[in-house]
């Protein structure tokens, strides 16, 4: 029985175009209290509580490109392509900005976020922030299994499994580029993943900074990873950058402006789809599930990739200020549609996105789009773990310890749960 319902959460998951894997994590973990919980107090303070800071901010990228074939090799050309439609895309400055639907202008915002392609590396060296990796893997699954509830694409940021090993993920934001394999199950073709992001590792540290108490829920372990090494993007090599000549290789058009990535980025700084996860197929009922941010109309489903003006799935959005009813957001970056389609982040979203960079993600945040080997050494140095202890305060020498406590030398520490 059980085997028969994961195909069932599977199928109508990647039937549609475009798929991240971020919904395969959510509709697996539905069914946790603690993580239902988590979701709702995170989303909950983190509306309640405006980002610090008006000011820009700048966040080193490094890609890493692990092929197997000149084509999935590509050109560093492409990657810097990326970079721009993240920046046009982050601070409204793309030129489809002006195809916003005027009921919904009122809520589009610029996130005052840019990326650069990072100018320094975890040594101090000079670099362009591109690393191309070769490796004998054809392509890299989602997971080995169907069956499976590991991700396996995780093996693409450790060259020991044939991909490409993470900078330090506190300072530089990784976007693996690679061949995601397609998902078949029996020779059934389930559809291509084209991204897939975790969010902050951490997470629980914000709750406790946003919270009004010091008493907040811990996200459920099976959602996260206490390995930062694997805090960053994961790319399809077709969806990536607008000037990509291998863009139409996995038989589709509509994904060619390079969007995935700002979907993914999305993910990385603590967004939701804008839909909220529900699979209608399944007989959720999409209007009583919400992504939590209070300027995103319900919707009963994701978009289906296409792009429609007149889709109005879910009745009672009247917090415009025409107090008329709302229709689907389908051009709101977090929902699946076509790349063209595509133009906004409503200003709860990027209040988020700013507050996850300023709690969780903090070391990314730079003042210009520069590194220096100074910052870099001086970060490196300051980092580094002088003990580890249990909640009690005790020195964890377990390795089967569920909850530890890293010490760095600089005085900070960093609480995460062992699964090993």
């Amino acid at each position: 029985m059980k085997k028969y319902l994961f195909i069932l959460l599977v199928i109508p998951m990647f039937i549609s175009s475009q798929t991240c894997v971020y919904d395969y994590v959510m509709k697996k973990k539905q069914d946790y209290y603690s993580f239902n919980n988590s979701y709702n107090v995170l989303y909950h303070h983190a509306n309640n509580r405006l980002s610090k800071s008006i000011e820009t901010y700048y966040i080193p990228v490094v890609f890493h490109v692990v092929y197997n074939s000149e084509e999935q090799n590509i050109a560093d050309s492409v990657l810097i392509s990326q970079i721009e439609v993240l920046n046009e895309d982050y601070r409204r400055l793309n030129n489809n900005a002006n195809e916003t639907r005027e009921e919904f202008l009122e809520f589009a915002g610029d996130a005052n976020i840019e990326f650069f392609l990072a100018n320094v590396d975890p040594n101090g060296n000079s670099t362009n922030g591109i690393i191309h990796q070769y490796t004998d893997r054809q392509e890299f699954l989602m997971f080995e299994d169907i069956f499976s509830n590991e991700i396996t694409l995780d093996e693409v940021k450790k060259s020991e499994s044939g991909g490409s090993d993470a900078w330090n993920t506190n300072q530089y934001l990784n976007i693996w580029v690679c061949n995601i394999g397609s998902l078949d199950i029996l020779g059934l073709e389930l559809g291509q993943v084209f991204g897939y992001a975790y969010p902050p590792v951490n997470i629980d540290e914000a709750l406790i900074d946003l919270a009004d108490t010091q008493t907040v829920p811990d996200w459920p372990v099976d959602m996260l990873t206490d390995d930062e090494t694997l805090q960053g993007v994961v790319l399809h090599y077709t969806a990536v950058g607008r000037n990509n000549p291998v863009a139409n290789n996995d038989g589709m058009t509509e994904n060619n402006e390079g969007r995935a990535a700002v979907h993914e980025v999305g993910h990385y700084l603590g967004l939701r789809h804008i839909w909220g996860d529900a699979i209608a197929f399944l007989g959720d009922d999409g209007c009583s599930v919400d992504d939590g941010i209070s300027d995103t109309p319900n919707a009963n489903d994701q978009a289906g990739y296409v792009c429609d003006f007149n889709k109005n799935t879910c009745t009672g959005d009247t917090f415009g200020s025409t107090g008329e009813d709302l229709p689907d957001m389908v051009e709101n970056y977090m929902d699946y549609s076509p790349d063209a389609c595509l133009n906004m982040f409503t200003n709860g979203q990027i209040n988020i996105m700013r507050n996850i960079l300023e709690i969780a993600r903090p070391e990314l945040i730079n003042e210009e789009a520069s590194l220096s080997n100074n910052e870099i050494n001086s970060l490196n140095s300051q980092k580094k773990v002088i003990k580890t202890i249990d909640v009690l305060g005790r020195g964890a020498t377990s390795q089967k310890l569920n909850i530890q406590i890293d010490v760095y030398q600089d005085g900070s520490a960093r609480k995460y749960i062992r699964t090993n």
